[in-house]
């Protein structure tokens, strides 16, 4: 009989153990599951909503970037045709369908990043392999909370593979050919929904090249795939979707940058990316020098193209920061667990359950924080007392054709309402951000509203259209939002009725409805009957 304490011989692990390992691990993968059900209960997130109508309306043949304006680049909406036909041609909402879409994507992005982490040399260890996979699933699930679904976020879990892949291209793994291409071209479709998510890949990439060098790089074809699609939705936006780049851009450009404009030094230094560069500083630092693994440095390198590229987008928006967080958390798990591993090296064998127990320790404590930090499930369970459920209830009962246009600069709660009422906003604009942009300083027009003769180019199509649209359509049900998301000029507020009201051919439509209620920040009128 073997001595149980002899070098090669390793220790029984009691039954005991084994149960209550089992029993720490179940809550890690359950939990998530459990929060992709609650995701199914409304609402939508607005920004999500808005983005499946516009794919609805261009797929019942209504022309993209003409017939229906938004200023997202073509691969936004090309992402989300998916969920929208799905629901087109099998029973369930768009909605579900999206959520579906989400979950899947989801389950295929962990069940690869799985089986990547065996590709990281540094990972090859007893804490490292066991905590990497259900803070991943925080990090796709959890954390996004009420982001779920934003393009961020799916961003994010499409480059996970990615991400890892190239922390075992950082210690000399060459993955497969097959595999790498597969990853990248993921990976760069979802890169490619903005141009500043390309600073991740850049700032990765120019790591690996100076740590592998350009012969290397070049015959990889990992970073050439995420090219390849960041250059083929460049080409679509003047080839395939010509009005966006040629019509579309310049005016986002002109009108929609300097809404929620601010300095560089504001996004910085605002309540969340402040704290996130912070915590990745510290724990690459502690990965550069306890850790001392060049995986742990591309964490580093793709933290920082996160964070360039929530600062790149001007907005200082919380959701835009949400791959910098999430890249902190997964470095700081990286370090907390190889440090463990490289100067208290456990038996994955022998040490099974205190493994498991710092793992189930380590994650909840993260699930403790984000629920301090945003209370789960808030949005789904006061829906049935917020104004996207009380305006439903409005159309409802008041438009029988589930028609409405809205004088908003807003999104929410316009969206998800439609969604959900599988109804119709009848104006080819989802907001009025051009106006936005056109009466950002006061300083620059002496009266309150520009006369329509003197109105820019930009500021007059949208003038017309919206009146255009408004006669044309008639719809059931007329929004007019109080808080026009326009600054005070000359003492007073800007008003979109007093605004459109220079036309007489709004005048004559607008005499067709009456005053039924105002509701929150809303005016609403209704169609005579």
């Amino acid at each position: 009989m073997s001595d149980p304490t002899s070098p090669g011989s390793q220790p029984a692990i009691p039954a005991m153990s084994r149960r209550v390992e089992r029993l720490l691990s179940v809550p890690l993968f359950a939990l998530p599951a459990l929060w992709c059900l609650v995701y199914f209960v409304p609402p939508l997130n607005h920004d999500v909503g808005a983005v499946l109508d516009v794919v609805g309306r261009w797929m019942s043949g209504e022309r993209l970037y003409v017939d229906i304006i938004d200023e997202n680049l073509p691969l936004t909406f090309v992402i989300h045709v998916l969920p929208v036909m799905l629901a087109k041609w099998l029973p369930g909402s768009t909605p579900f369908w999206f959520y579906a879409c989400v979950v899947a994507g989801v389950a295929a992005s962990f069940a690869a990043c799985r089986r990547l982490v065996a590709l990281v040399p540094s990972a090859d260890h007893a804490l490292t392999e066991t905590l990497f996979p259900p803070v991943l699933l925080f990090l796709f699930v959890v954390l996004p909370n009420e982001h779920f679904g934003q393009r961020e976020h799916l961003m994010f879990v499409a480059a996970a593979p990615y991400l890892l892949m190239s922390m075992a291209r950082a210690e000399d793994v060459r993955p497969g050919v097959g595999v790498s291409i597969a990853a990248g071209l993921v990976a760069g479709t979802f890169l490619a929904v903005k141009p500043h998510y390309l600073a991740i890949p850049l700032a990765v990439e120019l790591y690996l090249l100076a740590r592998r060098g350009w012969r290397v790089t070049f015959t990889d074809p990992l970073p050439w795939a995420v090219g390849a699609c960041a250059v083929a939705h460049l080409v679509a936006m003047y080839t395939v979707f010509d009005v966006y780049g040629t019509f579309v851009m310049p005016m986002a450009v002109e009108a929609y940058s300097p809404i929620g404009d601010q300095k560089w030094y504001q996004v910085l230094f605002s309540n969340v990316l402040a704290p996130t560069l912070i915590a990745l500083g510290v724990f690459g630092a502690l990965a550069v020098w306890l850790t001392r693994t060049r995986a742990a440095q591309v964490l580093v390198a793709f933290g920082v193209g996160a964070a360039v590229s929530a600062i790149a987008q001007n907005k200082g928006w919380p959701y835009h920061v949400l791959p910098a967080l999430s890249v902190t958390i997964l470095l700081a798990t990286l370090t907390v667990s190889q440090t463990v591993d490289r100067y208290l090296p456990i038996d994955r064998r022998a040490h099974r359950l205190p493994v498991t127990a710092i793992t189930a320790t380590l994650v909840g404590l993260l699930y403790f924080q984000a629920a301090l930090y945003t209370p789960p499930f808030y949005k789904q369970r006061q829906f049935e007392e917020s104004i996207v459920a009380r305006l439903m209830h409005v159309v409802e009962a008041n438009a029988p054709n589930r028609t409405v246009l809205f004088l908003s600069p807003g999104i929410y709660p316009i969206w998800p309402l439609v969604n959900y009422l599988e109804g119709r906003n009848t104006a080819r604009f989802l907001s009025t951000w051009v106006l936005q942009g056109a009466y950002a300083a006061c300083d620059d027009f002496p009266a309150l509203y520009n006369p329509p003769d003197t109105m820019g180019d930009n500021e007059k199509f949208v003038f017309e259209a919206y009146i255009e649209d408004f006669a044309r359509e008639k719809p059931d049900l007329l929004l007019v939002d109080r808080i026009a998301g326009v600054p005070r000029c000359q003492g007073r507020e800007f008003d979109y009725l007093e605004y459109f009201q220079q036309s007489p051919a709004f005048v004559a439509a607008f005499e067709s409805y009456e005053h039924l209620m105002d509701l929150d920040r809303y005016r609403i009128f209704r169609r005579k009957r």
